[in-house]
């Protein structure tokens, strides 16, 4: 198989689906690919790399996440 690399996909927070890493990393960071396309029958299909899958979660539930893990937020009493 040869790939082209307009055939690479990234992840793109609020533009496309969610995707996590299957170890249980979380959401994938914006930004890293998260798979390929493949031409089938004049349909263009995403292959996502072995170790991402798509998340069970949506936007929403990512950024809640990370904005109550986040060790910098600051919050007012």
């Amino acid at each position: 198989m040869s790939l082209k690399s307009t055939q690479i996909v990234y992840s793109e927070h609020h533009y496309d689906e969610c995707f996590e890493h299957i170890n249980g990393e979380g959401r994938v960071r914006e930004g890293e690919a998260i798979g390929y396309t493949i031409d089938l029958d004049g349909k263009e299909k995403l292959i996502l790399f072995d170790d991402i899958k798509y998340s069970q979660y949506d936007h929403q539930y990512w950024d809640n996440y990370e904005l109550e893990h986040d060790t910098e937020r600051l919050v007012i009493p």
